[in-house]
């Protein structure tokens, strides 16, 4: 009876743990037709090792949206990238996009992996959403790595801001 009764904590606790998890929150954005798209592109390979956030260069572009509207907001960056650093150290390369200072969704409060520790070149992709108000907006994709002694390649890059009702 008691060995029974133990069992029966036990899974009782284990189920407990994982139903204590942390839940995922889905957040909803809805978009209508699309008003417009920009893309840029970029074959000349640049590799950084900040731990800090730095803007990808002519990763930028600039929407207005007009007094008492909003848009929706897609941004979508596909690259050839690799992450590279010493053996001892597993790391990993974190990128995000901005519109005016506020993370896109999904956020990731600045962990969002782009990839993690390989020396070898492979393409990777991101989209991000977000609904926006009036005024002018500065949307923009930044990188970081999360330990200095590795290096964030990014090459051949395809930065693509569409701009829906």
């Amino acid at each position: 009876m008691l060995k029974s009764r133990l069992l029966f904590v036990v899974a009782l606790t284990i189920c407990g743990f994982a139903g204590s998890s942390a839940h995922a929150v889905n957040i909803n954005v809805a978009c209508g037709p699309q008003i417009s798209s920009f893309v840029r592109t970029e074959n000349a390979p640049s590799a950084i090792n900040s731990v800090a956030f730095v803007t990808v260069a002519n990763a930028i572009f600039g929407i207005t949206v007009p007094a008492g509207q909003t848009r929706c907001v897609k941004v979508v960056f596909t690259a050839k990238t690799a992450c590279r650093g010493p053996a001892a150290i597993g790391d990993f390369c974190y990128i995000r996009a901005l519109d005016n200072g506020v993370e896109f969704f999904p956020q990731g409060g600045g962990f969002r992996t782009f990839l993690s520790e390989d020396a070898t070149e492979n393409a990777h992709a991101y989209e991000w959403v977000r609904r926006v108000g009036p005024g002018n907006h500065t949307i923009l994709i930044q990188r970081r790595v999360g330990n200095a002694a590795t290096s964030f390649l990014l090459d051949d890059w395809t930065f693509d801001v569409q701009t829906h009702n």
